[in-house]
């Protein structure tokens, strides 16, 4: 029984998922409007991968430079309270890898580059007896088995099978850069808490320079109109003074509006939505890249489970399938991290208190602290 999978968006959630349909033997076809012409600010971008992931890609022949973290600490800037974690703590190698963005798109571009059409979109599709029937805009028609819709937030694909369950905007914009800072430690990712500003440091290799970082400081709108190349290392005082260390700033840098949403249906027959068109997330745990690549592992699964039985991929009984694994565990991180990010946006001193003293406490519990790792990491899943 041969079938087939129609991937509407070639970036890395479509390119993962079309390499994992390629090391089961599945035809796939990646459907992707833009170029993959790389320029200098891609380089400044990073992704920080779990070790589920990390060890994924390996296991599909992707090999590219990345930095281990091995440990992360976690301050709160307006108070004492800190939470590390180990690797250790956990009996696994490391916690997470970081990436150029650009690499491993490249690298995922690479495998699956002989299935990508470029410079064409799919503007619309409809159910019929044979599966699915898409239309390109420029006017061809593809079908498919399966469609599967990996474009990103503002899908117009996905909002037509699908409303938002969940939607935020955060009113606030993330800023990310590159940094030297010789005096930390090149195996550890830092955070930091600091009113109603996250500052995130990650180890970054990029090239050969040594105890570089990549920078994701999420901060209001007001301060991101405020900031500029001339007067950052004003702004960069306070996280100096907090880490006991020298910020050097070394590249330019890049903005993005930080919102969140979830849809409250992943399928229609024939058609399922996985990654940033199914759901986004505040950056502040750096899980938003892991959910979208577990979206593909499990939903390639799936597909090769139907394969095998001798059924149709299409079936949305199959696809509810892909769902119920994916859909609570994405939602539960999704709030989860909205509310952390509310917790530490508030003023009140009891609640600073309060806040202070539970990252503390935390910090003791081994237990607590080990399962923490290993939902993080991607080990503890459905």
């Amino acid at each position: 029984m041969s079938q087939s999978v129609l991937i509407s968006g070639g970036g890395i959630a479509g390119s993962f998922l079309g390499l994992e349909l390629a090391a089961r033997e599945i035809p796939f076809k990646i459907i992707e409007k833009k170029s993959f012409t790389s320029s200098r600010d891609v380089h400044i971008r990073s992704l920080t991968l779990n070790l589920s992931a990390s060890e994924r890609l390996e296991q599909l022949g992707v090999a590219i430079q990345s930095s281990l973290i091995q440990r992360m600490k976690i301050f709160d800037g307006s108070g004492s309270g800190r939470l590390s974690f180990n690797c250790d703590e956990a009996n696994i190698d490391y916690l997470a890898k970081v990436f150029s963005f650009n690499d491993l798109r490249e690298a995922l571009i690479e495998k699956v580059e002989s299935s990508i059409s470029v410079g064409d979109e799919i503007i619309s599709f409809k159910t019929m007896e044979s599966g699915i029937q898409a239309t390109l805009t420029n006017g061809l028609t593809l079908e498919s088995d399966l469609l599967v819709i990996a474009e990103g937030r503002n899908s117009t694909l996905a909002k037509s099978i699908a409303s938002e369950n969940f939607s935020k905007d955060y009113e606030q914009v993330a800023k990310t850069f590159l940094v030297e800072i010789p005096a930390l430690d090149s195996e550890e990712a830092i955070q930091v808490f600091h009113e109603k500003e996250i500052f995130a440091l990650m180890p970054y290799k990029n090239g050969t320079e040594m105890n570089q970082f990549s920078v994701v400081w999420s901060m209001p709108k007001e301060l991101a109109i405020d900031l500029t190349p001339d007067n950052i290392s004003t702004h960069l005082q306070k996280f100096e003074k907090k880490l006991s260390c020298r910020i050097k700033v070394v590249s330019e840098l890049l903005s993005f509006p930080l919102s969140a949403h979830h849809l409250d249906d992943y399928c229609e027959s024939g058609v399922c939505i996985i990654a940033d068109a199914a759901h986004s997330i505040h950056p502040l745990a750096g899980q938003g890249i892991n959910l979208g690549i577990s979206d593909a592992v499990i939903l390639a699964e799936e597909i090769e489970r139907a394969i095998n039985s001798d059924k149709d991929i299409g079936q949305l009984a199959f696809l509810k399938k892909y769902e119920l694994r994916r859909k609570t565990l994405n939602a539960s991180m999704i709030r989860g991290v909205d509310f952390l990010f509310n917790l530490f946006q508030q003023d009140n001193p009891y609640l600073r208190l309060g806040r202070n003293s539970g990252l503390k406490v935390v910090d003791k519990l081994s237990l607590l602290k080990k399962n923490f790792i290993l939902h993080a990491s991607g080990i503890q899943k459905i």
